[in-house]
């Protein structure tokens, strides 16, 4: 068995999404993400396959570790070539089938009862929306026909390799690690990466809005008890150490949910308040939507250690002290 890393650019996000291919020893192969849908895909994986000496033939199954563009929205055109089929949790399932990109929410109609519950003035609600929609980039959905479920603790044999599936949600809530197990390897999508702390991304879908990042750090738990030798993760270097780097990642958030406090102090305050105090700056993709889903997550956290609780006045969450 033989890992090749290739590297995808983001388009307009300036930095790359991690792909990887695995070849069994009957040169049968395994994508791990497929990376964004972007003008270099093509010719990177191509390279890959000539360095792999593999053919699109050999390509049998493709990986999802998540359901955001830069990791599998290439997908589809890999499956024209190839007829792999595709392995998704069922969390993230909708994500494949669906022609654009949009990582917080499926109807726009959904969204503006949660934005005015987080505080978000309704003039600024239009926009926030419009935002995303207008940032959505386009890719080829794939067909259901082509699709699997994953769940927790999965077993896919190969020739060779055996591959467990362990569901660590928090970033998306169907996202995957893939555990080689006679390797003592791990590939963990954007749930561990040995740089940056994750944005555990709120699910507007779901009935615990405000637990992502409760729901990352029992996964990064899960991870550590895996006792893996080493990870490829979805962006950056590989991770050698993986307690270090996990260590990394909850002082982080620990350092990070001490600031909220500060931030809250003796007042109450709504999602929105405390999101702009912390991240004022409103520059980048996404930038308003990412600051409030780290600090709901945040506060999500608090509220599970009971620093913090709710007051609804007027169908807008404030948040105060305890």
């Amino acid at each position: 068995m033989q890992i090749y890393e290739y590297n995808v650019p983001i388009p307009d996000a300036g930095f790359d999404s991690n792909a990887y291919l695995i070849k069994l020893e009957n040169k049968e192969s395994i994508l791990v993400d497929t990376g964004p849908n972007a003008p270099q895909a093509l010719d990177t994986l191509e390279a890959t396959l000539r360095k792999a000496e593999v053919s699109w033939e050999n390509i049998k199954h493709i990986l999802v570790t998540h359901g955001h563009y830069d990791h599998f929205s290439f997908a589809a055109q890999i499956v024209e070539r190839s007829g792999a089929q595709v392995w998704v949790h069922p969390a993230d399932r909708k994500k494949l089938t669906i022609a654009t990109e949009n990582p917080f929410f499926v109807e726009a109609e959904t969204v503006i009862p949660f934005l005015k519950k987080l505080g978000v003035q309704k003039n600024k609600i239009t926009s926030l929306i419009s935002e995303v929609v207008a940032s959505e980039r386009g890719f080829k959905p794939l067909s259901e026909s082509y699709i699997r479920s994953l769940s927790n603790r999965t077993v896919l044999k190969f020739p060779g390799l055996t591959i467990k599936v362990i569901h660590t949600p928090g970033h998306t809530p169907g996202s995957c690690c893939f555990q080689l197990v006679e390797k003592g390897i791990l590939f963990t999508g954007d749930t561990l990466l040995p740089q940056i702390t994750p944005n555990a991304i709120f699910n507007i879908e779901g009935e615990e809005r405000d637990q992502s990042l409760v729901r990352l750090q029992e996964s990064l738990t899960k991870i550590r008890r895996l006792r893996a030798s080493m990870a490829y993760p979805g962006h950056g270097k590989p991770i050698l150490s993986i307690d270090p780097a996990i260590n990394r990642q909850f002082t982080r958030m620990a350092r990070r949910s001490e600031q909220v406090l500060r931030v809250l102090g003796a007042q109450g305050l709504s999602t929105f308040s405390i999101a702009k105090e912390l991240f004022p700056s409103d520059s980048g993709r996404y930038h308003t939507w990412l600051a409030l889903s780290e600090t709901l997550g945040h506060m999500g956290w608090l509220r599970i250690q009971r620093r913090v609780r709710i007051r609804d006045d007027a169908g807008i969450v404030y948040w105060e002290a305890q």
